[in-house]
């Protein structure tokens, strides 16, 4: 369970406002336009900015790893940490005080029905940052841009990996533009305006806050082209 009640969170002259309840084994989408806020929210949530006001807690606790995990926009830097911490587990392992980490990454692979090594490399960088959290045993994982950078095989390794987190009970929040992930969400939340607020898709369409990969793509089941800069709009009916 995640939870941000009346929070606050400031960087310099930027301040982002808002709450939201998020359950155990659910998804939810947080959109918004580039710039909005939607890294700096998923940061605080982290507990990686402290809130100006208002509190945020992971299961009744201060969200903090390993309870909570994020992995950022670049899968790089998650990559790097992840390694240190199953070096230390490995370290510990030898001398008898911990688990080797290697079981647990094969298991969490057939748990969630994936192989880094069989998809392209943005996508394995991904996946093996994801599996290098998740081995850390978090009940909130925060997702930034999961699906920008990947190619059609690791998008689908990764929605795979999002429905058994859901069925294991792991609260997953995760900022996108992807219109089929947010499609797929429990509850979409948008950024906006300095705050952060309940959605719906039609509004975030009609806000510019998802994108589509291609330049002619249409959204199913909604009035809706794809400007020249690739945003989704939605044609509002007369």
């Amino acid at each position: 369970m995640l939870s941000a009640r009346g929070a606050l969170v400031r960087r310099g002259q930027f301040s982002l406002r808002g709450g939201m309840s998020v359950g155990p084994g659910e998804l939810h989408a947080l959109v918004g336009r580039n710039g909005a806020g939607k890294t700096t929210w998923l940061r605080m949530l982290a507990g990686q900015i402290a809130p100006a006001a208002g509190e945020v807690l992971c299961g009744g606790e201060p969200c903090r790893p390993p309870r909570v995990a994020y992995l950022p926009a670049r899968a790089e830097d998650a990559v790097l940490g992840a390694r240190r911490l199953l070096e230390v587990d490995l370290t510990l392992s030898l001398q008898g005080d911990a688990r080797d980490p290697a079981p647990r990454l094969a298991a969490l692979e057939r748990l969630l029905d994936i192989s880094p090594e069989r998809v392209g490399r943005s996508g394995e960088i991904f996946l093996r940052a994801l599996l290098g959290l998740l081995a850390m045993q978090p009940s909130v994982l925060l997702l930034d841009e999961p699906t920008s950078r990947l190619d059609p095989a690791s998008r689908d390794a990764v929605f795979r990996a999002l429905r058994r987190l859901r069925q294991a009970g792991v609260t997953v929040v995760a900022a996108t533009h992807d219109p089929e992930l947010a499609r797929g969400a429990d509850r979409m939340w948008l950024v906006a305006d300095g705050a952060v607020a309940p959605s719906g898709l039609e509004e975030a369409v009609a806000r510019g806050a998802l994108r589509l990969p291609g330049p002619a793509a249409a959204f199913p089941g909604l009035p809706a082209r794809v400007d020249a800069s690739g945003a989704l709009r939605l044609l509002l009916r007369p």
